[in-house]
């Protein structure tokens, strides 16, 4: 840690524009310290340190984010030194840097505040000892599933290499034994490989990783719920379940057959095996199927009780379900899909699937599902929260080549351009279907913006909300668009904006009426 000297006089290398690029969930603002509740501010340097880290600025505005700066930034920066150590446990790593406010003479803090090693962090007071997480843009105290994780965290150790209360004598690894034969050639050792690969204890107890692949299942939270619906959506007027399977109480070997199994089953043109090859030709790519179902047996939270790995099946998608975020806090819809980086929250059942073969290389498991898809205009989705991963598939058979979706843009392209040269030769102005916009005068936007805030809740940042607005405004609830349409308004990427549509769908903002085709509720 370190608390640099705030003198007058003293050069300043930052200024408060160099902290606007930084994501809200990693900044909060305090226009000054509150020295009799400190609880305040110190909840967030512990939030910050036990996820990703973050600045606290000091003389500056809530509202507004107006630099003003600070009455004495010396006695500040010294006053939260004092705190920090006093209040927070064990002792985090942070910076002191002043920065210049709007005002002469009066500088701004930058408290910025470094992650871990030493999870978990505490706020402690008298007899209060919390630990608090960053969600979003808030501090808040952290769920039992996520002390539970930051504990594991800085103990270095992985849930599935927790030891349970079975005993070796309460379990057998038929399956397993036979499994690897199978796939490696090797013989699988009972005396010794099931210590040195983790499943069980020297001293004969099985760990959690061994509860998840005895032939018993005996780790209740595993479980994979298969639902094929009817129609395009879950709870609708058509949407009915045709068929649903519950699998549990078995190996996660047994786990991934049953629901590739289902899936095939449930698949009006489901991959076939001829010899020892694929056939690809399929609703579904069985490479992308196999990753994804992997990924939701391997890296679910099994901290999480109550909760199961889901595969829903509609006409025209498959979503696949896991619960438990990205293990490093980060959403994935935010990342380059191509680059998302290997992490693993069950170290020992990631090694054994990837010793049997079920999965490839670490990091590879994405770039193969968007490859399942390369000649289709309809991409696979990914989609992360702190509560659940989900995936979605789509039906191959019902989802366009590239090649079409390229050759109608180009005939959207010449019948715009077409329409244009009619516009501007008419003697009254008309308005395309595309550049159609309401006329509603100042009330009845007042009212669509209320209601879009009401049905949004806190699911979209403000400037998402005003692109939101333009759409409905443009298009109302008579017309309807497409994800292409969302992702020109919105300047994002159409995967980015199929993500905007999904949590549209999700609020009751928007409804699909049918494949690519969505309106506004109001």
């Amino acid at each position: 840690m370190s608390s640099p000297a705030l003198v007058k006089g003293e050069p300043i290398f930052m200024k408060f524009e160099d902290f606007q690029g930084i994501e809200a969930t990693h900044l909060d603002y305090k226009v000054s310290l509150e020295k009799e509740k400190p609880k305040s501010w110190l909840k967030s340097v512990v939030a910050f340190a036990n996820t990703k880290g973050g600045h606290i600025l000091f003389g500056v505005t809530n509202n507004g984010h107006d630099p003003i700066g600070l009455d004495d930034a010396q006695s500040t920066a010294s006053k939260i030194s004092e705190l920090l150590t006093s209040r927070v446990e064990p002792p985090v790593r942070y910076t002191l840097t002043p920065f210049s406010s709007r005002i002469d003479d009066r500088l701004c803090i930058d408290l910025e505040v470094a992650n871990g090693p030493h999870y978990p962090y505490y706020y402690v007071h008298e007899k209060t000892r919390e630990i608090y997480v960053r969600r979003g843009d808030r501090s808040e105290i952290a769920t039992v599933i996520e002390q539970n994780n930051l504990i594991l965290k800085g103990m270095n150790k992985t849930y599935d290499s927790l030891p349970s209360s079975y005993n070796l004598s309460d379990v057998s690894f038929t399956l397993l034994a036979a499994t690897f034969k199978k796939e490696t050639g090797d013989d699988f050792d009972l005396t010794k490989d099931l210590v040195s690969m983790g499943f069980v204890t020297e001293d004969g107890i099985v760990t959690n990783a061994g509860l998840l692949l005895c032939d018993q299942g005996y780790l209740k939270q595993s479980k994979v719920v298969c639902t094929r619906w009817k129609g395009i959506e879950k709870g609708s007027v058509e949407g009915d379940a045709l068929d649903d399977e519950e699998f549990t109480g078995v190996s996660l070997i047994t786990l991934l057959a049953n629901a590739e199994a289902f899936i095939r089953t449930n698949s009006k043109s489901p991959w076939s095996i001829r010899g020892m090859r694929r056939e690809e030709k399929s609703d579904y790519p069985f490479k992308a199927v196999r990753e994804v179902l992997v990924n939701a047996l391997i890296h679910r939270d099994y901290q999480s009780i109550g909760a199961e790995v889901h595969v829903d099946m509609y006409d025209d998608r498959m979503e696949i379900s896991s619960p438990g975020g990205m293990i490093n806090g980060s959403r994935i819809q935010d990342l380059d899909l191509r680059r998302v980086p290997s992490m693993r929250r069950n170290e020992i059942i990631s090694d054994t699937f990837g010793r049997l073969h079920y999965m490839e290389r670490r990091g590879s498991g994405i770039r193969r599902i968007l490859n399942s898809y390369v000649d289709y205009a309809e991409q696979p989705e990914f989609y992360s929260d702190e509560y659940f991963f989900i995936v979605t598939l789509p039906n191959r058979s019902e989802a366009r080549s590239a090649q079409l979706e390229l050759e109608l843009e180009i005939g959207n392209a010449k019948l715009q351009q077409s329409s244009d040269k009619l516009q501007q030769s008419s003697d009254k102005p008309q308005l395309s279907l595309g550049d159609m916009q309401l006329s509603l005068g100042e009330k009845g936007k007042e009212e669509l913006r209320k209601w879009l805030k009401c049905k949004a809740g806190r699911n979209f940042n403000k400037r998402n909300l005003e692109k939101l607005l333009e759409l409905l405004e443009k298009y109302g609830s008579e017309y309807y668009f497409n994800r292409t349409a969302i992702a020109n308004a919105f300047g994002i990427s159409e995967n980015a904006a199929s993500r905007i549509v999904r949590k549209s769908v999700d609020c009751g903002i928007m409804r699909k009426e049918k494949n690519g085709e969505y309106y506004f509720n109001r």
